[in-house]
């Protein structure tokens, strides 16, 4: 039986943009102190088997970590890293203006320090990383507070810069609630996520920002379909470089903050329940909802994520709760199989997933405290083998040569061998905010950094 938790509205981000929850506004702005933490370099007695670098998303913030030692090399609270990893973004307030520093993940130097005026926060980056969106927040509300609903607000003033300092930010007044979502591949729109009513939020549709000429125009879907507009909440989203797509899983069910709504179907809670997944073309510009199998409806954030397949050619949908793995086929957006599998589901337990490099095996880590580790065979989805999670995980990620799993949580990183099912090490981790993903970073780590902490 589904466990109908109220965590709808937590984030599941994977190769992250910096995409907020549709239910929460996340303007994370840094608070990290103003001083460059020191590098220093690291021997090979330091990092056993060459020192591993994971790139690390939570609800607040990335990191670079080394997945030998667990030491924290890059990151922080707001910290936002492009899809690969390589390079993070943090913003810092000094008085009336915002400093944005440009890191190097992979040895956490500073690459470029670009001041801004006003205390926008930083919101999200470009695939290119020549991009950065900033948001200033809305009358009466904190830079980089988290609070959990849309904010009511009657405009939104958006400032787009180039990191490097290499050209003058642009700055946009736009009339209503708006939400920064991705950037299109040449860095010539802004996706947004438009709240309506602006001052009182109940629904929201995916609108465009053309930077050259400031225009705002919703998107259109796949088909040249006119947008929607709907409530929801976001479950878990996921980028893929391959199709150069985001795949955000919702649930159309109203949040909170929609309650009493109405609309032409009746009131709010008429809606009828379904759970969907929300795909953005950051290529060629189109939106289209795709459905997934009716019995994944009503799921929670915690009962179900999503990953793409490393070719991009397939989208896993899991739902933990339910038992339940869903493939969607990527050129044809449909759902092309389907089956239950024993994951051991709990919704107190985040479900996590990750693909082995040669796509045939699917790995989720769920159930109760530790938890499982299954693998499934992708192409009939039946599980091959499970083992006893060493950690109660929030987050997984397979290690550049596939012989090994990495898994978060509790704040530590434990590499479990794929062999054996047993633990070939478990190491402390600065980060303490829980990791809900891991993706390994090619390229040998030279540096780390100590004493940066994600809780500041």
């Amino acid at each position: 039986m589904r466990s109908r938790s109220a965590d709808r509205c937590r984030t599941d981000r994977r190769r992250r943009l910096g995409g907020l929850a549709v239910a929460a506004v996340l303007l994370a702005a840094c608070t990290s102190a103003d001083r460059e933490p020191a590098a220093r370099q690291a021997g090979p007695d330091e990092r056993p088997g060459g020192g591993a670098l994971l790139l690390a998303s939570t609800d607040n913030g990335d990191a670079a970590i080394d997945g030998a030692s667990g030491a924290l090399v890059a990151g922080g609270p707001g910290t936002v890293a492009t899809p690969d990893g390589a390079t993070m973004f943090r913003a810092t307030q000094v008085g009336r203006r915002t400093v944005v520093t440009t890191l190097d993940a992979r040895t956490g130097r500073t690459v470029a320090s670009t001041p801004l005026r006003g205390d926008p926060g930083l919101a999200i980056a470009s695939v290119t990383g020549r991009a950065i969106a900033l948001v200033e927040p809305a009358p009466g509300v904190r830079a980089g507070s988290l609070p959990g609903l849309p904010v009511p607000r009657a405009w939104t003033p958006i400032v787009v810069a180039d990191p490097s300092g290499a050209t003058p930010p642009a700055r946009f007044r736009l009339d209503g609630n708006y939400e920064p979502e991705a950037f299109s591949l040449d860095d010539g729109r802004l996706f947004l996520i438009q709240y309506l009513p602006a001052e009182a939020p109940a629904v929201y549709r995916v609108t465009v920002l053309d930077l050259a000429t400031g225009d705002v125009s919703p998107v259109t879907g796949r088909f040249k379909t006119p947008p929607e507009r709907m409530p929801g909440v976001r479950l878990g989203q996921v980028y893929d470089p391959v199709t150069a797509q985001m795949y955000t899983l919702y649930s159309n069910q109203p949040g909170a903050y929609a309650e009493g709504y109405e609309h032409a179907g009746g009131a709010s809670h008429d809606w009828p329940e379904e759970t969907f997944v929300h795909v953005l073309n950051l290529r060629k510009g189109w939106a289209y909802c795709a459905g997934v199998p009716e019995a994944m409806w009503g799921g929670t954030a915690r009962e179900q994520s999503l990953v793409p397949s490393p070719d991009g050619r397939w989208l896993y949908i899991v739902d933990a709760g339910e038992g339940m793995v869903a493939v969607m086929d990527t050129r044809t957006l449909e759902i092309a199989r389907s089956g239950h599998v024993d994951l051991g589901g709990d919704s107190d337990v985040r479900t996590s997933l990750a693909v082995s490099p040669d796509g045939e095996t699917l790995f989720v880590a769920a159930g109760a405290t530790p938890g499982t580790v299954s693998a499934i065979a992708t192409a009939d989805l039946t599980t091959v083998d499970s083992w006893p999670s060493p950690l109660p995980a929030s987050g997984l990620g397979l290690s550049l040569d596939g012989s090994g799993l990495y898994v978060a949580g509790g704040g530590r990183i434990a590499l479990l061998d794929l062999v054996t099912g047993e633990s070939r090490t478990t190491v402390p981790t600065p980060v303490l905010e829980p990791i809900v993903s891991l993706d390994p970073l090619p390229g040998p780590l030279a540096e780390v950094v100590a004493d940066v902490d994600l809780a500041g």
